[in-house]
């Protein structure tokens, strides 16, 4: 076994430990409900943002990267619409509409920001960290556009475009790459340099807080679970398969027989292998569009991943 598949699954079971370490905590209720609250908070408004810049920051700027960086968005702005449209085949056979639409959304929005990022910064570093912010940029505007209306059968409303141009995470994409393309063709003198040093010690020592915490915060909403109703339920078991392993299955097989490998395969199909985003529950629950089975699918999904995502890493540190 060569050191890099070894590396790559010593971090899978570090990982795990975290996440072992958040659901023990919760149980013991040493990590509270306020302050599991208040930390996914901060990680979404400080920290991830944070730690995305740093991954252009700390990257440095080649052609390369960047034609794989252009390549990544256009798989990322295929793939929705695609999987939503793949979403309405699959539920067809459902016969509540509000249901159906729900399912169709959760389909396509996996927990990319959450879990995604700090699973891809774990495993593939910085370098993986800058491809999945690229492949994460069409993500809120298609959320929050053609997401928004298949939920709601609304048209897209004025909250949801402030929504996605304001989000701290999709600004600190376009100020990171921005720098990185400006870095690029612009030489820094050493003492700017020297000057900046400290600074960016404070930003890749926030950033570097991203994976733990967020898979203590993960464990931690495990312990949570109730899983009674929906270890019966058909409905979400079917929805689970189509999730964690159809899609990523699909994904994977489509970037690999095109000829796609590394970053270019490994972090499509990492982002798309997350389960369904909890944004989808916070809708629904506004909406009134059944936000119990909602709430259902986002906690099912969320703790079959525990077990799904690990499978899918080691696929891809062992074939990409």
């Amino acid at each position: 076994m060569s050191a890099e598949l070894v590396i790559g699954y010593q971090k899978i079971v570090f990982i795990i430990l975290l996440i072992a370490t958040g659901f023990v905590l919760r149980k013991k209720q040493i990590f509270t409900k306020e302050l599991q609250g208040g930390i996914t908070n901060f990680l979404f408004k400080f920290i991830i943002p944070i730690a995305i810049f740093n991954s252009f920051a700390n990257s440095e700027f080649d052609g390369q990267k960047l034609k794989e960086s252009i390549i990544i968005i256009v798989i990322s702005l295929i793939f929705y619409p695609a999987a939503q449209l793949l979403g309405k085949l699959l539920y067809i056979n459902v016969k509540d509409e509000k249901k159906k639409r729900m399912l169709t959304f959760a389909t396509a929005y996996a927990n990319q920001t959450f879990m995604g990022l700090p699973f891809v910064q774990a495993i593939f570093g910085a370098g993986g960290l800058l491809a999945a912010s690229m492949f994460n940029l069409p993500y809120n505007i298609y959320l929050w556009s053609i997401g928004f209306a298949t939920l709601t059968a609304l048209a897209m409303n004025k909250d949801g475009v402030k929504k996605t141009f304001t989000n701290p995470i999709i600004i600190a994409c376009f100020i990171g790459f921005a720098w990185w393309i400006l870095k690029g063709s612009i030489p820094v003198s050493e003492m700017l340099s020297t000057v900046s040093t400290p600074i960016k010690d404070v930003l890749n020592t926030l950033g570097g807080v991203n994976t733990p915490l967020s898979m203590l915060i993960i464990g931690a909403m495990l312990a949570e679970a109730k899983f009674g109703a929906m270890l019966s339920d058909k409905l979400i078991w079917y929805f689970a398969f189509v999730k964690l392993i159809l899609l990523p299955v699909i994904v994977f097989a489509i970037l690999y027989m095109v000829g796609f490998r590394e970053y270019v395969l490994a972090i499509p199909v990492t982002m798309v292998a997350m389960p369904t985003c909890a944004t989808g529950a916070i809708i629904c629950g506004q909406y009134d569009i059944h936000p119990d089975f909602s709430a259902s699918i986002v906690t099912f999904t969320t703790v079959l991943s525990a077990i799904t995502i690990p499978i899918w890493l080691i696929v891809l540190i062992t074939i990409a």
